[in-house]
């Protein structure tokens, strides 16, 4: 071989070698830049994937779901509540205060749409040595209650009537003297209004309101007629009865039977409990007050200004 063919040759491998060079730069380039492209990729991706986990906690999305609970501490107080209103026949047989008579038409049941599930607590038969003992538990879970009072028992309960009024409950109306023969048998309603009139007197004097809302002795049926209604309605009473009898007068001694009646009949949005004032009442209301607090009712105090019907005929006057 000449000398010319072996530089030639040699400047042919030279050049080969240097473009397998190159390939193997530009292959190495690529395999960098790839590299870089996926780091990015992948910091990109984990960037997003925190921020997901971030917004998921801020917002509540993800596995775990918040369930809010039922209110179970002290009730709102009544001043701010408003009662929804009450219509329809419920399915539960109510009786007379004493278990008296015949079981009667249940008093009508809370409209189904309302928002808020209200209980009014009542006692009957007051006042008494355990008003101001029922007083003091209501003011304790800041709550309020409406007591139907007997006008031949107000003498030396005086300061006990006030101090229930000031405490922000409502003192209605029981009769003066809670004899079913002088208020029912005398053939007409003029002894029952006459009683009302002169007890509603005697209230504003000692507490200084004028009571509208009275509570039949023993409850409004069977002794209540129409015509009966016409003249209570006429003299401008508003007559309550009951949703929920507690029955607590036939349990002397037996709080437990109580609170098992409650239970058993409570379900309404709307619901009124008949209590009176008595030691075994005393001694289980805060049992009651505490598992209507956990079955999400709000407690209120009767008011004139929202009042509505509950009682056993269904008469929308009163």
């Amino acid at each position: 071989m000449s000398y010319i063919s072996r530089i030639e040759e040699e400047q042919k491998l030279q050049q080969t070698q240097r473009n397998k060079e190159k390939k193997s730069a530009r292959r190495i380039k690529a395999m960098v830049i790839a590299a870089l492209v996926l780091s990015s990729a992948s910091l990109v991706l984990s960037t997003f994937a925190a921020s997901s986990v971030i917004k998921g906690k801020e917002t509540g999305y993800g596995s775990a779901t918040v369930v809010s609970p039922k209110f179970v501490g002290p009730a709102v107080p009544a001043t701010s509540e408003e009662a929804p209103a009450i219509s329809d026949a419920d399915d539960a047989v109510m009786l007379d205060s004493k278990g008296e008579g015949k079981p009667e038409k249940p008093v009508a049941k809370a409209d189904k749409t309302a928002s808020q599930k209200i209980v009014y607590l009542t006692f009957d038969d007051g006042p008494s040595k355990y008003t101001d003992q029922i007083v003091n538990i209501l003011n304790q879970n800041g709550i309020h209650a409406t007591f139907f009072m007997i006008g031949s028992q107000f003498n030396g309960h005086e300061k006990a009537m006030k101090t229930a009024a000031e405490n922000g409950n409502y003192v209605g109306l029981h009769s003066m003297t809670h004899d079913k023969k002088k208020l029912y048998r005398s053939g007409n309603s003029a002894k029952f209004i006459k009683e009302f009139k002169q007890e509603q007197a005697l209230v504003k004097k000692i507490t200084g309101t004028t009571p509208w809302l009275i509570r039949a002795p023993y409850g409004s049926m069977p002794e209540i007629g129409a015509e009966f209604r016409d003249d209570i309605a006429a003299a401008k009473f508003k007559m309550w009865d009951w949703t929920v009898d507690s029955k607590d007068w036939s349990y002397p001694g037996k709080p437990d039977r109580i609170i098992q009646e409650v239970k058993r009949q409570v379900h309404r949005n709307t619901e009124v409990i008949l209590m009176h004032e008595k030691a075994q009442t005393v001694k289980v209301l805060p049992e009651v007050i505490s598992y209507l607090q956990k079955k999400g009712y709000s407690f209120a105090v009767y008011k004139p200004d929202q009042h509505f019907s509950v009682n056993f005929a269904k008469d929308q006057r009163l």
